[in-house]
């Protein structure tokens, strides 16, 4: 059988639910003062806890970025990076060096010519 807010038959269960709301249960005086002993021991935790603590030293410019980055493991990384482009960037290949060193490089403006010794 179907029920709806308008249908509360609920097969003489009535009179057991108006017994319960006629004599609502009350917490005894040993669970009350148990509650009150938590709450107070809470509000001293927290006043506590809310005092200012002595302020850290400040980290140093290389400890933040340190810190930025990631930690160790990245600034590995990063170290092998600048290294290897640094190592790469200044080696030139060996079939690049002598006479075939000017095609390796090339100028990307020829017409801007610097003199360094000019005419006075």
């Amino acid at each position: 059988m179907p029920m709806s807010d308008k249908d509360q038959d609920l097969g003489g269960l009535g009179a057991f639910f108006d017994a319960a709301r006629a004599h609502p249960p009350a917490p005894s005086p040993d669970l009350l003062a148990r509650v009150l002993g938590d709450a107070e021991a809470e509000q001293i935790w927290i006043t506590r806890r809310a005092q200012p603590a002595a302020e850290a030293p400040r980290a140093g410019l290389l400890e933040q970025l340190y810190r930025l980055l990631g930690g160790w493991p990245a600034m590995a990384g990063l170290t092998t990076a600048i290294v290897a482009g640094v190592w790469i960037g200044t080696a030139l290949p060996e079939g690049v060096s002598g006479s075939t060193e000017a095609a390796y490089l090339v100028d990307i403006t020829p017409e801007a010519v610097f003199e360094l010794a000019g005419d006075f």
